[in-house]
């Protein structure tokens, strides 16, 4: 297995872990709508400050092509927004996401193969299929 494979994928678990403790944590005392917005403010004051330099190229850059860039943004804020909501009740979080899962790994999988030319074999295919049954059993 690769190594890098390893390296990224326990990276973001730690961090998908943090981002759970520290959602639960400040939804105990803080509105959906006061974490939304303050996240992305000291998100936007952090990036802004280690990648200053970037941001005044990239502006001399702007194309039609930043329409993604602005639809990613958009589909960060929504994700967070349910995200807010989820960890706000009292269902199993991981409940919610291996559900998620279930939606989600064969989407990806399918339009990275159709759209970005990504290899799915047949070993992908079935341990995709794996995956999803394993994460519905979750649930």
């Amino acid at each position: 297995m690769n190594f890098l494979l390893i390296i990224l994928s326990t990276i973001l678990s730690i961090g998908y872990v943090f981002y759970y403790i520290f959602m639960k944590s400040a939804l105990k005392t803080i509105s959906n709508n006061d974490i939304l917005v303050n996240v992305y403010v000291f998100s936007a004051l952090i990036v802004l400050t280690l990648f200053h330099k970037s941001f005044i190229k990239s502006i001399n850059n702007y194309n039609k092509n930043y329409i993604y860039v602005f639809l990613l943004a958009c589909t960060m804020i929504s994700t967070n927004f349910f995200t807010i909501i989820a960890c706000k009740n009292n269902i199993n979080f991981g409940r919610i996401e291996s559900l998620s899962t279930v939606i989600y790994l064969p989407i990806v999988s399918l339009v990275s193969y159709y759209l970005y030319n990504g290899s799915l074999t047949k070993k992908n295919l079935f341990g995709i299929i794996l995956v999803s049954i394993g994460s519905y059993f979750i649930i």
